[in-house]
């Protein structure tokens, strides 16, 4: 068999994809790379597509690109034929039910023995170990558990999840990103591994603005406020003339431009008073007043005025969009972002495009939606000795060559790619030896460092005392006196913690000089400034390429590169109006429903881990470096591509669900005993409502015919779910959970912040939560990374840099300045002295 070296930056990889429905997005991500995934599917097809039509188009979504093929895993001949194919492939991917693999004689240690370097990622609610390893979950109990649902949502209603399933989407890409980092600690070691990702910690991990380091830091539970975010005021979804527009107002400059706005057009003197002025903090007394001085100028306008107009004078306002605006967007049309995928019936219909795109290698869709085990005699066919260890040996002669090269033609000082490991102590991490330069705010962009730097990359963080980061701005809570902690804010930490820290003055010539040559000796750069600022500050894509051609670059911002709002300011809660996610999510008496995690940034984020990781390893193929752009919009949109695909068939707008699902009932979210106590039970088929009858007593209600059936109780859920209610409403939260759980039942305790750190088993059996050195306050708590890498878990060695911390090391030791380079830099003020 010749090697197979296909398109697209995962062209190398060949992938055994054995997820179900909520996980298949994984493998999605991998294919659209161009990566051979093949689906295997058991007898009868995947249970999505029996789903009814919305859920066979979310079928189709998720397994376009792929290959298919049917076997019985509980038949033995169709067994081997998966060993066999396992022997070929690089990675597997499964979501099976915990120990049905083992059974099988399937698992990893089972299927590397004759392939050692195979990765093999397990994908599913609670992880392979643990108390409730065997528990089952799905979107809703992870949104519930992972403490995403307690902060989501009206104070009024109960709490809600977001809508198309983002536990699942999230949890999916988090699972590809992680596989692509394994697979590069297999390629430099020969080494595979089992992955094991959980998406209770995922959700656990990405909801950490409302999470555990800031619940220790003021000891204030986050719970559900509305569309407006507790530190940032103004801010929330106002009425418009045609819709509702969102705004975030997070700098005090925002704020001055907004007021002078609203007294242009209303001639209100009173939003110019200086009690207004100033940080978020000043204006938190007068939110309700503010809310009010704002819909005063909105209800004057429509939705494109409020949004243009107030982008205009460089105020985040947003539309909060319909399916109907998003198929129409004048940007999106601009960026050609919507792509055409043949469904199993030969339909073309209108799908969301790539979520990031690569420069050299872009994510294309290159086959239809398979019909299932349409692909089998081909699979079959290339079931000869594999081509493994030659295709790695061809791979790792290439990035031989490529760093050789780039060693020989790279300008003085610059020796390209790090070969040594990042961090002492850390050999044996996965990612050794990858040197990463961030330019980064917030968290989009560094919360990518922060897990890479876990990994064991060398993550270098260039940031001014002129400009600090948001977390820099921090003020202690119960210390306010103290004035801003630089170094100690929680989400600091949380977006931070194990990088190294170079304060450079990149207005100077001298100062983007010195960024140039660290870059010159690294293999990748993460950003998400402004466009146009890095290529004004000489420190774009091209400058930098220019002398380091193996360089990957990763830029992220909310519209992309390019299109004529390529320059407008959002927040992540501005995307999710944006993207529709906050019109499609929440209940259908409410307009706009928000997270309060910027849930767009960590989406954004575990997206850009993903296409980071494929561009260096097309790198390690070919020695090309390339830019890779990430438009936040875009990738909120593709990660609700099923309900996109759904309206532009049917032309309809998609129904806000709540927690529910349209073909399954009851599937909720139910009061328990307590103040805001809530566990969250979905019945999947007739069994689960068996279970779930015998588990409440079998009460009569439980044999009316408006129950009897699936379909009946779809119809008649608002009912049903009420009757459920009086049950759960005296019971302990986590003794309902425990009792459905217990009888097979999917449900889980809707928690907070508190509940994470002190009470989930499995959190704590996993030991998910990381304690870390810290310079100033000898250590804190953080919320883990939750890559699952069991071969090569991670650490983060320190936080509580401040800026400028690593200033001699790096500027020394990567950039290579002599003592004379370095004093005249502190001279000139290129280098800004560590405070």
């Amino acid at each position: 068999m010749t090697e197979r070296i296909g398109e697209g930056a995962l062209g190398d990889l060949r992938v055994l994809d054995l997820a179900t429905e909520g996980a298949a997005y994984c493998g999605k991500l991998l294919a659209d790379l161009g990566a051979d995934v093949v689906k295997i599917e058991p007898p009868g097809g995947d249970a999505g597509r029996r789903r009814d039509e919305s859920g066979r188009l979310a079928f189709a979504y998720a397994n376009g690109n792929k290959r298919s093929i049917v076997l019985d895993l509980d038949v033995e001949a169709d067994r081997e034929r998966l060993r066999a194919l396992a022997a070929t492939a690089d990675l597997v991917l499964e979501s099976q039910a915990d120990g049905f693999l083992e059974a099988r004689d399937l698992a990893w240690s089972d299927l590397s023995r004759p392939n050692p370097g195979l990765v093999l990622t397990s994908i599913t609610g609670f992880g392979r170990t643990g108390p409730q390893r065997g528990f089952r979950s799905n979107d809703l109990v992870a949104s519930a558990l992972g403490g995403a649902m307690i902060s989501i949502g009206d104070p009024a209603d109960p709490p809600v999840r977001l809508a198309s399933h983002q536990a699942d989407v999230i949890t999916a890409t988090l699972a590809a990103g992680s596989s692509l980092v394994a697979l590069a600690h297999r390629d430099r070691t020969g080494l595979g591994q089992h992955v094991d990702v959980s998406s209770l910690e995922a959700m656990a991990a990405i909801t950490h603005i409302a999470g555990v380091g800031k619940w220790l830091e003021d000891d204030v539970v986050p719970k559900r406020v509305g569309t407006g975010l507790v530190a940032s005021v103004p801010s929330g979804a106002y009425r418009c003339k045609d819709g509702l527009v969102y705004l975030m107002v997070n700098r005090p400059a925002h704020w001055e431009a907004l007021a002078k706005w609203i007294h242009e057009r209303t001639g209100n003197e009173e939003v110019l008073l200086p009690d207004f002025r100033g940080p978020s903090s000043n204006r938190l007394p007068f939110r309700e007043l503010l809310d009010v001085f704002i819909g005063d100028l909105t209800e004057q306008l429509t939705v494109a005025e409020a949004y243009h107009e107030g982008q205009r004078r460089h105020i985040a306002f947003t539309p909060v969009n319909t399916a109907a605006r998003i198929l129409a967007d004048e940007h999106l049309a601009a960026r050609a972002f919507f792509e055409e995928l043949e469904l199993e019936d030969g339909r073309r219909v209108r799908v969301p495009g790539a979520p990031y795109r690569l420069s050299h290698t872009p994510w294309r869709i290159a086959r239809p939606v398979p019909k299932a085990d349409a692909d089998r005699r081909a699979v079959l066919e290339e079931l000869e000795p594999g081509p493994l260890a030659a295709r790695r040996t061809s791979i790792a002669a290439v990035d031989a060559r490529r760093s050789a090269g780039a060693r020989a033609s790279a300008p003085t000082g610059a020796v390209g790619p790090a070969s040594s490991p990042a961090s002492p102590g850390l050999g044996l991490a996965a990612l050794a030896g990858l040197r990463v330069v961030e330019f980064g705010t917030g968290l989009a962009a560094p919360w990518i460092g922060r897990i890479l730097a876990w990994a064991g990359a060398d993550v270098i963080k260039i940031e001014s005392h002129a400009h600090p980061d948001v977390p820099r701005l921090f003020v202690a809570p119960r210390h306010p006196e103290q004035g801003t902690q630089p170094e100690c804010s929680p989400w600091f930490t949380d977006w931070s913690a194990g990088k190294r820290f170079v304060a450079l003055d990149l207005r100077k010539p001298e100062g983007a000089e010195l960024a140039r040559r660290i870059v010159d000796r690294s293999d990748a750069v993460i950003a998400n400034y402004s466009t146009g600022v890095l290529d004004k500050l000489g420190v774009g894509y091209a400058a930098l390429s220019a002398r380091n051609p193996g360089l990957v670059m990763l830029e992220s911002n909310g519209y992309g590169e390019s299109g004529p709002f390529a320059k407008y300011v959002t927040w992540g809660p501005n995307i999710e109006a944006l993207s529709g996610l906050g019109s499609f999510s929440g209940f259908p008496h409410r307009e706009c429903t928000i997270s309060h995690f910027a849930y767009p940034d960590p989406l954004s984020a575990l997206h850009g881990l993903v296409a980071l990781m494929a561009g260096l390893r097309e790198r390690g193929r070919s020695g090309r470096g390339q830019v890779i752009h990430m438009s936040q919009f875009e990738t909120a949109v593709a990660a609700i591509g099923p309900l996109l695909l759904e309206s532009a068939l049917t032309g309809q707008e998609p129904p806000r669900l709540g927690n529910g699902e349209r073909d399954r009932a009851p599937y909720g979210c139910f009061p328990c005993r307590g103040d805001d106590r809530w566990c969250v039970i979905g019945v999947e088929d007739e069994a689960d409502w068996r279970r779930l009858c015998a588990e409440m007593g079998e009460p009569a209600w439980t044999h009316d015919a408006r129950f009897a059936t699936m379909a009946a109780r779809v119809v008649h859920a608002a009912e049903l779910e009420a009757k459920i209610a009086d049950w759960t409403r005296e019971q302990d939260d986590y003794a309902v959970m425990e009792r459905c759980q217990r009888a097979g039942l999917a449900a889980g305790v809707v928690q907070s912040a508190e509940d994470l750190y002190r009470r989930d088993p499995q959190l704590a059996a996993r030991n998910f939560f990381e304690t870390i050195p810290h310079f100033k306050r000898g250590t804190v708590h953080a919320s883990g990374i939750p890559l699952g890498l069991t071969a090569t878990p991670g650490r983060t060695p320190f936080s509580g840099s401040s800026i400028g911390h690593d200033n001699e090391a790096v500027l020394r030791e990567v950039a290579g300045l002599t003592q004379t380079e370095w004093q005249e830099g502190l001279r000139s003020g290129a280098i800004e002295a560590r405070r």
